[in-house]
């Protein structure tokens, strides 16, 4: 008990923690047709900020992932990622399976994610989880 009361002694007082609780990533790669799974933050701010993005499993461990950016390329990976961001330039953030699951034929991924700042911050996730079919 004592480690959990020095620990909230030691985060940062003020800012904001943000939970959106259903997000989904992954593909299934068999059967009739390819299905794809993603989920796509958006984050604008008035401010310049720092945010850091957590992902976390359905039973609250955190989650393994791959952050992808605007231009599709890898922006980091873990249950972590943080970015800085500049007044009215927003980020987007895409979930997406990790190098060593996107191998397999089925590999989805649901759970929950935080974000926080030091600053108010806008974010708007995708329409929940977007589904995007693709054909063979």
């Amino acid at each position: 008990m004592k480690f959990f009361s020095v620990l909230l002694l030691l985060l940062p007082f003020g800012g904001e923690v943000r939970y959106f609780p259903s997000i989904l990533y992954g593909h299934i790669l068999i059967g009739t047709g390819t299905s794809r799974y993603e989920t796509v933050f958006t984050i604008t701010a008035s401010n310049e900020t720092r945010v850091t993005v957590n992902v976390f499993t359905d039973k609250g461990e955190p989650m393994n992932a791959s952050f992808i950016d605007e231009r599709g390329k890898s922006a980091g990976a873990g249950s972590s990622f943080e970015c800085y961001l500049m007044p009215d330039r927003p980020v987007k953030i895409r979930l997406a399976l990790a190098p060593d699951e996107a191998a397999n034929d089925v590999a989805v991924k649901a759970g929950w994610a935080t974000i926080r700042s030091a600053e108010e911050v806008d974010i708007t996730p995708s329409s929940g989880s977007q589904l995007r079919m693709e054909s063979c």
